[in-house]
C-alpha cells in the first residue's frame, strides 16, 4: 500500500543533541471521545486501526491520548502539501474505484470483516494528482461493538453470516479477484494478532476484559468465515448488470 502524508501543523524547535537533526513538531488530528450515544467509541476506533495496521489496510493512522475528560482517540488528518483534499463525494466513486482498485478491495473486505456500515464519506482520495497517490479510509465508530446499540447484539451479528454492510460506496465497482484475495488475506490472519488488537490488559472505560475477549472471539470466528460470507453475498456486493 502507498504511504500517505499527514498534515503538519507546526515545526517548533530542534531537539537537544543527536545526529539526525530531529525537531519537535505538531500534527493535526481529529479527536474523538466516548459519549452517551457511542460509549465504546475510543476503544472501537483504536481496535479498528490496530487491526488495519496489522493487515496493511489503507486507513488513517491514529493514537490514544489523554485529556481532562479521560482517554480519547486522535485520528491523524490526511493531507498532502498543496492539495485540497475534501472527503470523497458520491460522484467520485467510480473514478476512485478505477484509480485505486487494490485499495478499494482491501477497504471493502476490511469493512465487511469489522461490520463497518458508515464508509460513504469517510474516505480521502486524490483523483486529480496522478503524481501523488492518496487513498485512506477513516472513522470506524459504527463498527465492532457499535454495530447495534447493545455491544453483545453487535457481537452476535459479527459472529454470524450476516453481511452487516448493506451499503458500501464501492459495491458494484470492486474487482472480484482483488476482493477474494483480500478476504483470503484477512482469513489467514493469525488468531493471536486479533486477540492482541482487542486486549488492553485491563478494563478500558466501559469495555471490561470479558467484553474484550468476547470481541476477539467473534472476530476470530468472522475472519475464518469471511470468504464464505463474501461468496454468499456476492450478488449484493457485485450485482449483475
Amino acid at each position: 500500500m502507498r504511504e500517505t502524508p499527514y498534515k503538519l501543523h507546526h515545526i517548533r524547535r530542534r531537539s537537544a543533541g543527536g545526529i539526525t537533526s530531529a525537531s519537535y513538531c505538531s500534527l493535526n488530528a481529529i479527536i474523538k471521545f466516548d459519549g452517551m450515544e457511542s460509549p465504546h467509541c475510543v476503544y472501537v476506533e483504536n481496535v479498528a486501526v490496530r487491526l488495519a495496521q496489522t493487515l496493511h489496510i489503507p486507513v488513517a493512522d491514529g493514537v490514544l491520548t489523554a485529556t481532562g475528560e479521560g482517554p480519547a482517540y486522535a485520528s491523524l488528518e490526511i493531507a498532502s502539501p498543496g492539495i485540497s483534499l475534501p472527503n470523497m463525494l458520491e460522484s467520485q466513486r467510480a473514478q476512485v474505484a478505477a484509480t485505486y482498485p487494490e485499495e478499494v478491495a482491501a477497504l471493502m473486505a476490511f469493512d465487511i470483516f469489522i461490520g463497518n456500515m458508515d464508509r460513504m464519506r469517510n474516505i480521502k482520495a486524490s483523483t486529480v494528482t496522478p503524481h501523488i497517490q492518496v487513498f485512506k479510509g477513516f472513522d470506524h465508530s459504527h463498527s465492532l461493538l457499535s454495530i447495534e446499540e447493545d455491544p453483545y447484539r453487535s457481537l452476535s451479528r459479527l459472529k454470524s453470516s450476516d453481511l452487516i454492510v448493506k451499503f458500501h460506496p464501492f459495491y458494484g465497482m470492486v474487482s472480484g479477484s482483488h476482493l477474494s484475495a483480500w478476504a483470503g488475506r484477512i482469513a489467514a490472519m493469525d488468531d493471536l494478532y486479533i486477540r492482541e488488537c482487542c486486549h488492553f490488559g485491563h478494563q478500558f472505560r466501559a469495555v471490561d476484559a470479558k467484553l474484550q475477549e468476547a470481541l476477539a472471539e467473534a472476530l476470530v470466528w468472522r475472519k475464518r468465515s469471511l470468504k464464505r460470507i463474501v461468496t454468499r453475498h456476492i450478488n449484493h456486493i457485485r450485482p449483475t448488470p
